[in-house]
C-alpha cells in the first residue's frame, strides 16, 4: 500500500541521539547550514569576501580588535599578527589589497590578545606588558598657562580645549614671560591646535621643550600654527621627533608627559585656542600617580644636639593649623624622617601663613633606605622655594618632587617603629629660621610612586577602572586602576582584589550585569562591588571552569531557555566537557546535541591540544554563537554554531580558508558585521557573498548539505515494518542563478555509511523562473527497507540551497519483520 508523508524541517539538529530516535522534522547531520527561522527550514550559510587580498604573512591572525574614539569618531580596525597589532588601511565594511601597517611591536606571538576601552583610551594585553593608545588625535589631558614663568599663578584651560566646543577656549595675555604646559598620557610627537576668532598677529616664535634627564630640553619642533612669523595664527600641528628619553613630570599635582612651550615675544592679548589634541604611538601603559595625596605612616624629627627623635606623626597628619610641627630647629645635622606604606615620588609641606622660613636655606637632600644605606632619591624640584631668589625653602606650602627611578627603596623597621615601611629622610643645607624663631608645618603629605606594570594576560573595563589579570606574582587576583584613571595603579584607590579561589590563575573576565565574571580552569566567580572597600568575590561554582579564555561571550539580547517567562542575559563559554551558559544563578551545559565534539568516546572529539586555544565570536544579526575549533595537522578546523534565541545547534561549519579568530563589530556605516582572521594572515568579512574565497581570492563553492533523521514506514513509529521507498519531493526556494542549479539527493538505506545517489528521472533542479518556490522530485524503488535517511547537498559555486520540507512515498508490505 502506497503512502505519502510530508515532513517539515521544523525540528532541531542532534548529532548524538541515534537517528532512529529523533522526532519528525529533526536532522541528524549536515554541513554549513543554518535554520531559516524559528518555525523551520534550513539554508546555506553565506560566504565571505577578503578584507585584505594580500596576506600579512604565513602565520595566524591571532585576534581582531576595533576601537573608535568616543569624541573624535576616530575609527580603527586592528589585527594581531606575528608580534604586532596592525591598523587596517580600509575600515569596515570597505576592503582593500593590503591590510595595513603595524602600530605596535614586541607583543606575544602565540597568545591571543584582549582589549577594552576605558574613558576614551584603548587598552590591550596578550601576555606582555599592557599597551595603551588614543588613536590618531586624542585630546590632551592638561593645558595650563603659567604666568610670568612661575608655578604660582596658573590658569588651567584643560576643560575648555577638550570639550569639543568652539565657544569655550583658552586665552593668552600679552606677556612674553607666560609659558604654556601641555600634558599627554604617553610620550607624544605632535600637538594639534585649533584657534578661535582671535588669533595671534604679533611676530613671535615658540620653543617646545620635553623633560629629559631631569631638565627641559629643546625638541627642535616644527610649528604649523605659525603664519607670517606669528605663532598661533592659524590651525595647525606642532610636530617633532619621538624620543624615548622623554620623562614624566609632576606639574600642578598632575603626573604625565608634560611639554613646555615658551614664546620669544608677547603675543596678541586674548588669543584663543579652542581645541588641543595630541598624538602618541601605541606603547606600554606608563603607570602614573593618581593625584591623591596620602598621609605618611609616621614622621620622626631627629635633633642632633639632644640625639633624640621626636614623634611628629599626630601633629602633621591632620588639616588643622592649630597642631603643627616646629621646624625652626632643623639644621644640617638634623633629619626629618618620613615613613610611607608604599614608595613615593614627592613630599608635600603645608606651611602655616605667617610662620614661613626666611633664612637662605634649602632642602638639599632627600634620601631613602635602599637595603644597606641611605641613598639620594635624585634631583629635587622644590615647590616651597621663594618666588624671587629661589634660595629659601618652606617659604610657602608646596610639593617637593624627585626622580622616581633613581633608587629602589626597601622596607625596613627601626628601633622606634617595629612595623616595616618605606623610610625617607629630609635634610637641609643650613638652619631654618625666621625673626620669631617659629616655623610651623601643619601637615605633611606624600604622593605614591607608580611602579612599572607587570606583564598581564588580559584587560577589561569595570566600574570605570582598568582591570587586569595574569600577573605572575598574583595569578589569582585582579589588579585594578584608580577610578576614571586607567593608567594610575598607585595610591589607596588602586590595588589588587582579594584572593579569588585557590592559587590557580585567572584565565578570563567578562562583564555580567553589574558584576565581573571571573573564570579559572576549574572555578567561576563573580566580582561584586563598586569601590575598593566593597569589591569582593562570590563563588559561582567549584567544578566548572573555562579551558579557552577567548571562548567567553556575553549575550544581552535575552535567552529564553533557562527561565522561559523572563528572557535573561547570559554568559556562554567552553569548558573541556562542553559549552555552558550562565544567567546569574548556576551554569547549565547546553551542548548535548553536539556532545560528540567533547566526549572522547567519539572520533570527532576535539583534540586535547586544541582545548585551550579555541576562540569564539557572536553574530548579532543571526543570533549565533560561533565556537572556532582551529586547524591542526591531524584534525581539520571547523565551527560549532549555536543559536541562543532558539536554543539549538547547527551541523558543523567548515570554510575554504580556516578561521582562527572572529569578531562582531559596528562598521563605519553604523551596521553590524562579523569578521574572521585566518591561519594564513588573511582577514575576511563573513556572511557576505554566496561563495567562499580561496587564498588567491578566487570564488569557491560552499559545500552544504542537510541529512534527515532515520525514517520508518510510519511517522513516529520505530523501524519494525519493511517497506519500499518510492520517491521524494522537496519544497525549496527557487533559484535563477547560477547557470547550474542542481542539487544532489543521496539515499541511505538502514543507516548505511555511504549513500546511493537518486537520479531518476534526473537530478533535482532548483530552477523555476518567475516563481519563488520549486518542487523537484526524484523516483526510486529501494526494496526491503527498515528505515532510510535522505541527504540533500550542493557543491555548485554560488548556488544556495534553502529547503523547507520534503514529501516522500513508501510502499508498506503490511508485515512486521522479527
Amino acid at each position: 500500500m502506497m503512502k505519502l508523508f510530508k515532513e517539515p524541517f521544523n525540528g532541531k539538529y542532534d548529532g548524538v541521539t541515534p537517528a532512529t530516535l529523533l522526532p519528525a522534522g529533526s536532522v541528524a547531520d549536515g554541513l554549513n547550514m543554518r535554520k531559516v527561522g524559528k518555525l523551520g527550514g534550513w539554508k546555506a550559510r553565506k560566504g565571505c569576501t577578503l578584507h585584505n587580498t594580500t596576506t600579512l604573512g604565513a602565520n595566524s591572525i591571532l585576534s581582531i580588535h576595533q576601537y573608535t574614539h568616543p569624541m573624535n569618531a576616530d575609527y580603527h580596525f586592528m589585527a594581531q599578527y606575528n608580534g604586532n597589532l596592525y591598523d587596517a588601511t580600509n575600515d569596515p565594511p570597505a576592503s582593500g589589497t593590503t591590510f595595513g601597517s603595524s602600530i605596535s611591536s614586541d607583543l606575544s606571538t602565540t597568545q591571543p590578545g584582549f582589549s577594552c576601552m576605558v574613558n576614551d583610551q584603548f587598552f590591550y594585553a596578550d601576555g606582555s606588558a599592557p599597551l595603551t593608545w588614543g588613536g590618531d588625535n586624542p585630546y590632551c589631558v592638561g593645558f595650563k598657562i603659567f604666568r610670568d614663568g612661575t608655578k604660582v599663578d596658573i590658569n588651567s584651560f584643560t576643560n575648555e580645549v577638550t570639550d569639543g566646543k568652539t565657544t569655550t577656549y583658552a586665552t593668552f595675555r600679552n606677556d612674553a614671560d607666560d609659558d604654556l604646559y601641555i600634558c599627554s598620557p604617553e610620550r607624544m610627537n605632535k600637538i594639534s591646535i585649533e584657534v578661535g576668532s582671535t588669533v595671534n598677529s604679533e611676530t613671535a616664535t615658540i620653543t617646545l621643550y620635553a623633560m629629559r634627564s631631569g631638565s627641559w630640553t629643546d625638541t627642535s619642533e616644527t610649528d604649523g600654527t605659525a603664519s607670517g612669523g606669528a605663532t598661533l595664527a592659524q590651525d595647525g600641528d606642532i610636530t617633532w621627533a619621538s624620543n624615548t628619553a622623554d620623562e614624566m613630570s609632576l606639574i600642578d599635582n598632575q603626573m604625565g608627559y608634560w611639554y613646555k612651550i615658551e614664546f620669544s615675544a608677547a603675543i596678541t592679548s586674548g588669543t584663543q585656542v579652542t581645541s588641543c589634541k595630541v598624538e602618541y604611538d601605541m606603547c606600554e601603559v606608563t603607570n602614573k600617580w593618581n593625584g591623591v595625596f596620602e598621609y605618611p605612616a609616621a614622621v620622626r624629627q631627629y635633633n642632633n644636639t639632644s640625639k633624640e627623635y621626636a614623634n611628629l606623626t599626630g601633629k602633621i597628619t591632620n588639616e588643622s593649623t592649630g597642631t603643627y610641627a616646629q621646624m625652626d630647629a632643623v639644621d644640617t645635622d638634623g633629619w626629618l624622617y618620613i615613613k610611607t606604606i608604599e614608595p613615593i615620588i614627592a613630599v608635600g609641606f603645608a606651611v602655616v601663613d605667617g610662620y614661613e622660613n626666611t633664612a637662605a636655606v634649602t632642602i638639599d637632600a632627600i634620601q631613602t633606605w635602599d637595603g644597606s644605606s641611605w641613598t639620594s632619591v635624585g634631583t629635587l624640584t622644590d615647590g616651597t622655594l621663594d618666588n624671587t631668589s629661589s634660595t629659601k625653602t618652606l617659604t610657602q606650602s608646596g610639593l617637593i618632587a624627585f626622580d622616581r627611578t633613581t633608587v629602589t627603596p626597601i622596607r625596613r623597621t627601626t628601633l622606634n617603629d617595629n612595623v616595616a615601611g618605606y623610610w625617607y629622610r629630609v635634610g637641609t643645607d643650613g638652619t631654618l629660621d625666621n625673626d620669631a624663631d617659629d616655623i610651623r608645618v601643619s601637615s605633611i603629605v606624600v604622593a605614591a610612586k607608580p611602579d612599572a606594570l607587570d606583564a598581564v594576560d588580559g584587560v577589561i573595563e569595570f566600574k570605570d577602572r582598568l582591570f587586569m589579570w595574569g600577573e605572575v606574582e598574583y595569578p589569582n587576583r585582579l589588579r585594578y586602576s584608580c577610578a576614571d584613571r586607567p593608567d594610575c595603579f598607585s595610591g589607596s584607590d588602586s590595588r589588587h582584589t582579594k584572593q579569588i579561589g585557590d592559587m590557580s590563575k585567572i584565565v578570563a573576565a567578562a562583564h555580567f550585569y553589574h558584576e565581573l565574571m571571573v573564570f579559572k580552569a576549574n572555578e567561576i566567580w563573580l566580582l561584586e562591588g563598586y569601590s575598593p572597600a566593597t569589591f569582593g568575590p562570590a563563588k559561582v561554582c567549584k567544578t566548572i571552569g573555562c579551558c579557552s579564555p577567548k571562548t567567553v561571550q556575553i549575550i544581552e539580547t535575552g535567552y529564553p531557555s533557562i527561565k522561559t517567562d523572563e528572557p535573561m542575559s547570559i554568559a556562554i563559554w567552553m569548558d573541556t566537557d562542553g559549552i555552558y551558559v550562565f544567567d546569574g544563578r548556576k551554569p547549565m551545559k547546553v551542548s548535548g546535541p553536539v556532545n560528540h565534539y567533547f566526549d572522547t568516546e567519539y572520533s570527532t572529539a576535539i583534540e586535547a591540544a586544541k582545548l585551550d586555544n579555541c576562540q569564539s565570536f557572536v553574530d548579532r544579526l543571526k543570533n549565533e554563537y560561533h565556537l572556532i575549533v582551529p586547524y591542526s595537522a591531524t584534525q581539520a578546523g571547523f565551527e560549532i554554531v549555536y543559536n541562543y534565541i532558539s536554543d539549538e545547534f547547527y551541523p558543523s561549519w567548515t570554510r575554504q580558508i580556516d578561521l582562527v579568530t572572529g569578531l562582531s563589530i559596528r562598521g563605519t556605516d553604523n551596521r553590524y558585521y562579523t569578521y574572521g582572521g585566518s591561519r594564513g594572515g588573511l582577514v575576511m568579512r563573513l556572511e557576505d557573498d554566496t561563495s567562499d574565497k580561496t587564498t588567491a581570492n578566487a570564488d569557491q563553492g560552499i559545500n552544504h548539505s542537510i541529512k534527515t533523521r532515520a525514517i520508518s514506514a510510519e511517522q513516529g513509529i520505530t523501524t519494525t515494518m519493511r517497506f519500499t521507498f518510492r520517491g521524494v519531493h522537496i519544497e525549496a526556494v527557487a533559484r535563477t542563478s547560477p547557470t547550474t542549479k542542481t542539487i544532489t539527493c543521496n539515499f541511505f538505506k538502514d543507516l548505511a555509511t555511504s549513500g546511493t545517489e537518486l537520479v531518476t528521472p534526473d537530478v533535482m533542479d532548483l530552477a523555476n523562473a518567475g516563481y519563488g518556490l520549486v518542487l523537484p522530485k526524484l523516483s526510486a524503488s529501494e526494496e526491503n527497507c527498515g528505515a532510510f535517511q535522505l541527504e540533500f547537498s550542493v557543491t555548485e559555486d554560488d548556488l544556495e540551497l534553502e529547503v523547507h520540507s520534503f514529501l516522500y512515498a513508501v510502499d508498506v508490505r503490511g508485515e512486521i519483520d522479527f
